[in-house]
């Protein structure tokens, strides 16, 4: 079974065209895999359709939640024994076809979504969080891919972060246990985000000095308190979300080392939920994505204030 078309880079994200394409042959809409078959490695259908093995893996995530799919550790991805219901092509009239909100759906790490964000053509990131610590680190892979050939440069990258303002006394994270302002801690934190959002608007920039993307915008606003969650929006259509559960940690502050008990969000590595709009859904389409992107566009507008950094 060979199928080395590919998506467009506009529009449909090319693991949804994946996806359809698997989803065809379980359900037997196309000569494909019968119940209890295993499907071939990521590399191997990474290869037979013509795209990254993030690709590919984010396209068996969507079977895995429609139930088509199981994965046994050790075993490999096998079409279940019995499938679900026929589940809706990505490009079908059903708006809601494979949006995600469910009890079900699993936590998920930023890395295989941003590879796929930056295999568009034109690339935004909208972030929300405490210090960008992940998503710097994450965003210098990307540059690195574009950088050696793997993947093409994009059109534009368009980057918006928002993060917190460490001059504000409202902040309630991080702050000492004892609920005092401790200015150390808020310098502290100023120390570590300016240090990641620095590291990626310079990641950024590079690929536009080298002339491989033509147009780089990266923007940096502060809001006066504490993110109580972290929350991407890739290139309008795909949004993440995770929680910031407050939790007791110890820092040592300037200039003699004092040992300080703080309350503080730490989100480095953490799972997020994943939110997708529908493929043919038009961008004011009413539902979650929608509605994160109206509470960043209106917090970015109304409450964010540029940073002077």
């Amino acid at each position: 079974m060979t199928n080395r078309g590919s998506a467009s880079r506009d529009g449909t994200y090319r693991y949804r065209w994946v996806a359809d394409e698997l989803r065809k042959a379980i359900n037997g809409q196309a000569p494909g895999y019968r119940p209890e078959e295993r499907l071939p490695t990521e590399g191997e259908l990474a290869t037979q359709y013509g795209v990254s093995r993030a690709t590919v893996r984010q396209a068996l995530d969507l079977l895995r939640e429609k139930e088509l799919i199981v994965t046994r550790q050790g075993s490999g991805t096998f079409v279940k024994d019995q499938p679900g219901t026929p589940v809706q092509s990505a490009d079908s009239d059903d708006d809601e076809a494979w949006a995600v909100v469910s009890e079900r759906v699993p936590p998920v790490m930023l890395q295989p979504y941003l590879e796929e964000a930056f295999e568009a053509t034109r690339v935004t990131l909208d972030v929300y969080s405490m210090t960008t610590e992940s998503l710097a680190a994450r965003v210098s892979d990307q540059k690195a891919r574009i950088v050696e050939g793997e993947i093409p440069p994009p059109r534009s990258i368009t980057a918006r972060l928002m993060l917190p303002d460490t001059e504000s006394l409202s902040l309630a994270i991080p702050r000492p246990v004892d609920g005092a302002d401790d200015p150390r801690v808020r310098e502290r934190l100023r120390g570590i985000l300016q240090s990641h959002a620095t590291m990626l608007r310079e990641s950024l920039l590079e690929l536009r000095n080298r002339r491989l993307v033509p147009e780089v915008s990266v923007e940096v606003r502060l809001v006066k308190f504490s993110p109580q969650f972290k929350l991407y929006i890739l290139n309008r259509r795909l949004a993440l979300h995770g929680l910031y559960p407050p939790e007791e940690g110890t820092i040592s502050l300037p200039p003699d080392g004092e040992e300080v008990q703080i309350l503080d969000a730490y989100g480095t590595g953490a799972t997020l939920f994943p939110f997708r709009a529908a493929a043919d859904s038009p961008p004011q389409q009413a539902g979650i994505v929608h509605a994160f992107q109206d509470y960043f566009d209106r917090t970015w507008e109304n409450q964010a204030e540029r940073a002077d950094f």
